[in-house]
């Protein structure tokens, strides 16, 4: 399944590139965290290589992973307190982080679980925040057309399941091999999905004809 997810996640991210001069500031920023996200494979065994493990590509790449989330969901916003505190909150997690990789959970020997499942938290908060806006201002626009909304779709779909994973997750040294298998194939499926639902979401995006919860992107 790790061969499906790593397909569909180059999929997409090349049909964002196809599609990248057409799509809206939000969905370029997706795109190029996308292919960013990409890089991240060969790098791994470069990090296990040097530390047996990748505790540090996957502090480094949370880091990025919430700043880029965090502008994308600025960009969609259109309540300026809502903008601001979602702009603000991007330096504090990469202080938080780097405190965290320093003290807590160490950059090159612990994954950050203290960081990871907080900032999915945030993320729903966001989704939340945006399904209501999307309620405040209809566009008249099928929903099922709006990139908006499976981009959102997605990302709450992927916070409240990774959320639980993660949970899960934190002794599974503890449980039978069975079970680590379970987790392992829902960790999996949940990636299959999320890359679908993106896929959809660029898919239906262009800045053309794109409106945005009342405004032009």
């Amino acid at each position: 399944m790790g061969n499906i997810v790593l397909i569909l996640e180059i999929i997409v991210g090349l049909t964002g590139l196809v599609k990248f001069r057409k799509l809206t500031r939000p969905f370029k920023l997706l795109v190029i965290w996308l292919i960013i996200d990409l890089f991240a494979y060969p790098l791994n065994k470069l990090c296990i290589s040097i530390y047996k493990n990748n505790a540090l590509l996957e502090h480094v790449q949370n880091m990025l992973q919430y700043s880029t989330y965090a502008i994308i969901y600025y960009y969609l916003f259109i309540n300026r307190r809502i903008k601001q505190i979602v702009l603000y909150s991007i330096p504090v997690v990469l202080m938080l982080s780097i405190i965290d990789g320093c003290f807590f959970e160490h950059f090159t020997k612990t994954f950050p679980t203290y960081l990871v499942m907080p900032e999915h938290v945030i993320y729903v908060i966001f989704t939340i925040l945006l399904f209501k806006q999307m309620l405040q201002y209809p566009v008249q626009m099928n929903i099922t057309k709006q990139s908006v909304f499976w981009l959102n779709t997605g990302v709450l779909f992927f916070s409240t399941t990774m959320f639980l994973t993660l949970s899960l997750s934190n002794n599974i040294a503890k449980y039978p091999r069975e079970e680590v298998m379970l987790i392992l194939y829902f960790w999996y499926s949940i990636d299959i999905i999320f890359s679908i639902l993106l896929l959809v979401a660029i898919l239906n995006d262009n800045n053309l004809r794109s409106v945005s919860n009342g405004k032009q992107q």
